[in-house]
């Protein structure tokens, strides 16, 4: 090797290595900003509890809009993973137009473990899709339909699925006057579904819902 060719080598291996640690600190921005854009829609890495939630919250609706909404609904995917893009794909070729739910929550099996996507039906503020199992005379066009990914039937969510469920459905609960009594477990909508499934925490998650009475207009 040349004392020129080996200083080229060092020229270039010292720009691979700044550019390396450039990189790594603005990916690590990228994440701590706590949302990326995915498959018309948002992936919240976290979030708050309500009462520190960000001025600026996606999940957050005002005006008319607000008006529309008055149940949540709560169902497992009943598989034990699934990306926000597969199962894009999957409700596209079942006819759907896209993903069928408001909100879908990760396992780490697809995406990650507690992270909530935010889908285009919230985003654009429209029906969630008619569940299959779900006594369809009972869904309205005004409830929210937020989805765990995972299997309840075959073992519990995780921790961190549970407490950004709660952090959800609070947030939801308080913008849109919705009381405990109008946050439903799917099977609860009649039917023949057992979804969220036996092993869902039920207990801990309505001791986590908010005491709230409905607005005289709903």
């Amino acid at each position: 090797m040349t004392m020129n060719s080996a200083r080229m080598l060092s020229k270039r291996t010292q720009i691979v290595w700044v550019a390396f640690f450039f990189a790594i600190p603005c990916a690590l921005f990228v994440l701590q900003l706590g949302s990326n854009d995915i498959q018309n829609g948002i992936l919240l890495t976290k979030l708050s509890p309500v009462n520190e939630r960000p001025e600026q919250d996606i999940v957050a609706v005002v005006g008319e809009d607000a008006n529309r909404w008055n149940t949540i609904v709560i169902h497992h995917l009943g598989q034990p993973g699934g990306s926000p893009e597969f199962l894009d794909r999957s409700h596209r070729n079942s006819g759907l137009s896209g993903l069928g739910y408001h909100f879908l929550i990760g396992n780490g099996n697809g995406f990650g473990d507690g992270t909530v996507h935010v889908g285009y039906r919230w985003l654009d503020q429209v029906a969630g899709a008619k569940p299959i199992g779900v006594d369809t005379s009972k869904w309205i066009d005004g409830t929210i339909s937020i989805c765990l990914v995972g299997n309840g039937n075959r073992r519990p969510f995780t921790d961190q699925q549970l407490v950004n469920l709660s952090h959800l459905v609070q947030r939801l609960q308080v913008d849109l006057s919705i009381p405990p009594s109008r946050v439903l477990l799917a099977h609860e909508m009649g039917g023949n579904t057992a979804s969220p499934g036996k092993y869902f925490a039920e207990a801990q998650f309505r001791s986590q819902l908010l005491d709230i009475s409905p607005t005289t207009n709903r």
